[in-house]
């Protein structure tokens, strides 16, 4: 067991269901397991409800920025922003080698405003030490890639009945996510009546004639969720890393994707995947009736997607960000 010289304080600002905050709270328990001091200054009022976070770590709420800043200044510790408002934070409240910077993506993709991405542009020009869980973005800016993990324990197969004309998405209402085309994509799979439309989200946005998965169910449920679905499609031509095709993977669930700039690391066409252009509606729909034509392929394809989780554990990504907290 590895015990941290100084305690480890993330930065949060917003604890609301991701798969970049997940990311967070499963550094947070894992470490925590390994002996480490970690805690989370935060701006939300309350503890996430939607993941297991460890009760054991301590969660410290602050009214807003300044006042957080000035308890972390005064805080003998490893100091992680965990996006790009909470860099500058955490650059200004620390010494020496105490400010790192957790970067899951290049957050600039995410406004449109000139001046806005300037600001976030200028973040990865910070004194922090920088390490990512996105492969584009390592990239990008020469920082390490940790990688990430799927829970097994959590995503796996269960013993249910799969629908495998059914077709499950992540719901996210931006362009970037390619909204537009999963909009798209249900009015054609909709119209060709072959298949039960499904979608799950936080944002409340949903496609046309989508049954909803209710928002915030705990991973139990989603994952018997996956395990009822025959296909699981994203839209997205932009991601961090994209966890949910992941996800869907370990539950058994086939996946077809655009080559987005986040999942490229792990997506292999046709062999764990089905990969279409991105934007390409057509494209994906194609793709969903060759699968529900070819059993044969979506079988290939499963098998290719447990294997593939097998290659994202947490214990690896957990050794490499334990060697950059120790130096």
């Amino acid at each position: 067991m590895t015990t941290s010289k100084r305690p480890v304080v993330y930065v949060v600002e917003s604890g609301t269901i991701s798969g970049g905050v997940r990311c967070i709270y499963e550094h947070l328990n894992r470490l925590h397991a390994r002996g480490w001091h970690v805690e989370v200054y935060s701006l939300d009022a309350n503890r996430p409800t939607w993941f297991k976070l460890n009760p054991a770590i301590p969660w410290v709420k602050f009214d807003n920025y300044d006042h957080l800043a000035r308890h972390l200044a005064k805080r003998n510790a490893i100091k992680v922003g965990t996006w790009w408002k909470t860099a500058g934070v955490v650059a200004a409240a620390s010494k020496s080698d105490e400010g790192h910077y957790f970067i899951q993506d290049i957050e600039a993709h995410y406004y449109s405003a000139p001046a806005q991405k300037r600001m976030v542009m200028e973040t990865y020009e910070l004194p922090l030490v920088q390490f990512t869980d996105s492969i584009y973005a390592s990239n990008a800016l020469g920082c390490p890639f940790i990688g990430l993990g799927i829970d097994t324990n959590v995503y796996r197969p269960l013993d249910l009945r799969r629908q495998l004309n059914s077709i499950l998405t992540l719901a996210r209402p931006q362009v970037l996510k390619g909204w537009s085309t999963l909009c798209e994509l249900y009015r054609i799979l909709y119209h060709s009546h072959q298949f039960t439309l499904l979608s799950f989200g936080t944002s409340g946005v949903h496609p046309p004639y989508a049954g909803i998965v209710p928002r915030g169910i705990p991973d139990e449920e989603l994952v018997k969720v996956y395990n009822r679905t025959g296909i699981f499609v994203s839209t997205s031509w932009h991601e961090g890393f994209s966890l949910t095709p992941l996800e869907a993977m370990a539950c058994g669930t086939v996946v077809v994707t655009p080559d987005a700039d986040g999942n490229m690391v792990y997506s292999r066409n046709e062999e764990n995947c089905l990969l279409v252009p991105p934007g390409d509606a057509v494209a994906l729909a194609d793709a969903c009736f060759a699968l529900l034509e070819d059993t044969a392929l979506m079988v290939k394809l499963q098998q290719g997607g447990f294997e593939t989780v097998k290659e994202w554990t947490w214990d690896k990504a957990i050794d490499k960000l334990e060697a950059i907290y120790n130096g």
